[in-house]
This record gives C-alpha cells, sequence and structure tokens, in this order.
C-alpha cells in the first residue's frame, strides 16, 4: 500500500511553532519529502530553528494494511532516543509513542493533514496523568523555485 504522503514529494516551506513555554516559538521550517522503496514510506526531512539553535531532522512513516508507523529522530526533541510511534491505517495520519523522561514515560502523538494547499503537521505532548498540552505545529506550503 503506498504511503499517503508520497504524494506529497518535494519541497515544503512554512512557520514552526514550537511551545516550550506559554508562547510559541516561531522559526521557518524547509522540508523535504521523498518516496522509499516504491511508495511504501515517505520521508521528511527537515530543517529550521529550536530554543535558538539549528534545529535538523527526520521522520519516516510508513503504513501498511493495519497501521502508520513513524520513525523520528532529531537535533531538539529526541535527543539520543529516536521516537517510535503507530496508529491505525487509513487516510487520517495519526500515530501515538511514548518516550522517558526521568522516571516517568510520557506520550507524544503526531498528526498530518491536508488544510488546502496547506501540509500540516501538529505535534501533542501527553503527560503521564493524561493532560495534554501543544507541542509543535507546522503550517507547509509547497516551495516555488527561485527565478
Amino acid at each position: 500500500m503506498p504511503h499517503p504522503l508520497t504524494e506529497l514529494t518535494g519541497s515544503w516551506t512554512g512557520p514552526a511553532r514550537t511551545w516550550l513555554g506559554p508562547d510559541p516559538e516561531v522559526s521557518t521550517w524547509r522540508v523535504e519529502i521523498e518516496s522509499l522503496l516504491d511508495g511504501r514510506y515517505a520521508r521528511l526531512r527537515y530543517d529550521g530553528v529550536c530554543a535558538g539553535k539549528p534545529h535538523h531532522g527526520e521522520m519516516t512513516l510508513g503504513v501498511d494494511d493495519h497501521e502508520h508507523t513513524l520513525y523520528w529522530i532529531d537535533t531538539f526533541h529526541t535527543g539520543a532516543s529516536a521516537l517510535w510511534s503507530t496508529g491505525p491505517a487509513g487516510p487520517a495520519i495519526s500515530v501515538l509513542g511514548s518516550y522517558r523522561a526521568g522516571p516517568e514515560r510520557w506520550g507524544w502523538r503526531t498528526a498530518f493533514r491536508r488544510d488546502g494547499d496547506l501540509l500540516v503537521l501538529e505535534a501533542t505532548n501527553i503527560h503521564p496523568n493524561g493532560d495534554e498540552d501543544r507541542a509543535i505545529e507546522v503550517r507547509l506550503t509547497r516551495a516555488t523555485a527561485a527565478a
């Protein structure tokens, strides 16, 4: 089954909001989406700024008849450990993973959706008690070639 994001291959750019406190930090992300292994996977490579420092990362998304999968690494959010997430297969892409923060496990939900010509990536941080906080929102449009 081809991954739904493989139809979006190419260059994208747009504002990224990262909530590290009550007000989000805003930067611009540049994203490249490529299809891997006959469309079974889509890889997003991105760069921007987070906490005043250059920020780079990539996400590899897969899908089969049962579930979406996401493998995410970057230079800010994931530290030295990758985040592995899964969610039900279908047109909606929403996956859930978890990470360790001290002695506790926290949840992390990542969702992708189309909003007209925009590709929107939203991430939610889930406290061990179940409370949720907005973590990231990226609103991407196709990058235009320089003239």
